[in-house]
């Protein structure tokens, strides 16, 4: 796998002995396969550090009844073309909304790309509660995949007069407000690199996103951390801060599968 030069969290002690390990623990037990890479020395975060910025936003999200589980399959019905015929389960290669329950693939990104990733798509469950707004830009998500960019593109234009990865990109940076303000009111902070974190995340997703859907039937978590390195190390000085969004939301499933939502204390269901 090109460039997918990371490493996993020892267990094992330099005398051969094993330590106690935070990651020895069900809730984190898919972390100890995390890749590590070289540019994580930046950002000076220790694996306890890590793992607290991660039991916030999963504290945080649970006692809206969204939840977090590290996985690399999902049982569903949905996508049939990211599964073998007569397969019950779809591999996961980074991170989806199931429900109420956002999986993370562990095994394929590193910890700020798991870490991002539960925010992304809290960010978008919290914009699935305004279905008809962006049901031009998701309904792409849905077609099978690969496909045609440039028939979608032009389809897009003509149907809304407008420009798709335009309109695509300011849907991402939307989600992103809003997991800023959810990770800030799980108790987690913000530096100058987390910042920068933030917008290469965003980047990396886009450019990964158009590179994919046009190839394969299903993207690749090593290709997007190649993507996210690379564009960790050139794009200093690039990107302005992504400023919070405030909103609360809670999250209940109902019996026929939909999702009924108290967002700013008012009950929508979708």
């Amino acid at each position: 796998m090109k460039g997918y030069l990371g490493t996993t969290y020892d267990l094992v002690g330099k005398h051969g002995k094993l330590e106690e390990n935070p990651l020895n623990n069900p809730e984190f037990y898919e972390l100890k396969f995390t890749p590590v890479f070289e540019y994580e020395k930046e950002l000076g975060l220790t694996i306890e550090d890590k793992l607290g910025m991660l039991r916030n936003v999963i504290s945080y999200l649970k006692e809206r009844n969204i939840h977090v589980t590290f996985t690399d399959r999902v049982y569903d019905e949905e996508k049939q073309w990211e599964r073998n015929e007569g397969q019950n389960w779809r591999y996961l290669p980074v991170a989806e909304l199931q429900g109420n329950n956002i999986c993370v693939n562990p095994r394929n990104i590193d910890f700020l790309s798991i870490y991002l990733s539960i925010g992304h798509i809290y960010g978008h469950l919290v914009q699935r509660m305004e279905h008809e707004k962006y049901k031009k830009i998701t309904d792409f998500l849905d077609y099978p995949k690969p496909l045609d960019l440039n028939l979608i593109l032009t389809e897009y234009r003509n149907k809304f007069g407008g420009n798709y990865k335009d309109d695509f990109l300011q849907f991402e940076i939307e989600a992103f407000r809003y997991a800023k303000f959810a990770f800030l009111r799980a108790g987690n902070e913000f530096n100058e690199l987390l910042d920068y974190a933030m917008n290469v995340y965003i980047e990396t997703d886009f450019n990964e996103l158009w590179r994919w859907v046009t190839i394969s039937n299903l993207k690749s978590g090593p290709d997007f951390m190649d993507e996210f390195q690379k564009c960790w190390y050139n794009n200093r000085g690039k990107y302005k801060t992504i400023e919070p969004k405030e909103i609360e939301v809670n999250v209940v499933p109902d019996p026929n599968g939909s999702l009924i939502v108290i967002r700013d204390n008012v009950l929508v269901t979708s």
